[in-house]
């Protein structure tokens, strides 16, 4: 079994997925990298008669995307719900004078200034749409996390590369970590080095014989 396109496909896959972390562009490699990658576990599934381990690949990547896009859309939202709709009640800054108030035994920065408070207020009252949306974003990305594991763990049971389900695994806890103030996209970042590993550790040949 010819597994050569599949193990360059997919170990550069997964350093573009690596990345993300880049400004600006990382997004747009992380793409690429999901597509080659996909195309690599594709080949793989095909292979080995397991149709599986793409289809729980595809949902993960899918359910990523709508993860990433809910997280934009719910800023959005926040940032024109609480601060554009209310920018009037912070544009008088001459009546700012909460810095002229300030001593060490007084903390009220904005006690002179009723239209800093208020806009802060209004932020305040606004945060739980924030905190909604973004919470539904996180239960997503935690099921695209755990399609991830589930692929890499059937892929394991076909071909014998256990760094497979190291990273599996390990972008899966991610997942569920990065409610932690995004410790997880540390975790989620082992995980794709454990991936990058496997892919290139994939056999140009794979004798059908030691599949399971």
């Amino acid at each position: 079994m010819e597994l050569k396109q599949a193990k360059i496909l997919g170990g550069l896959g997964a350093i573009f997925i690596l990345c993300f972390v880049i400004p600006v562009i990382g997004w747009i490699l992380s793409i690429v990298g999901f597509i080659l990658t996909a195309i690599a576990i594709k080949e793989i599934s095909d292979k080995v008669k397991d149709k599986p381990i793409f289809t729980n690949y595809l949902i993960s990547i899918i359910l990523f995307f709508v993860s990433g896009v809910t997280a934009i859309i719910g800023s959005i939202i926040f940032f024109f719900s609480a601060v554009v709709n209310n920018i009037d009640k912070f544009k008088n800054f001459n009546n700012w004078n909460g810095f002229n108030n300030f001593g060490i035994r007084d903390f009220n920065f904005f006690r002179g200034s009723p239209e800093i408070r208020d806009f802060l207020t209004t932020i305040g009252s606004k945060i739980w749409i924030l905190i909604l949306i973004l919470a539904i974003a996180w239960v997503i990305f935690v099921v695209a996390g755990y399609f991830t594991k589930s692929s890499f763990d059937r892929l394991v049971e076909k071909i014998k590369i256990d760094n497979f389900k190291t990273a599996g695994l390990l972008i899966f806890i991610g997942s569920i970590l990065t409610i932690l103030f995004g410790v997880g996209f540390i975790v989620i970042l082992v995980g794709v080095i454990f991936e990058i590993i496997s892919f290139f550790s994939l056999p140009d040949i794979y004798e059908e014989t030691q599949l399971t």
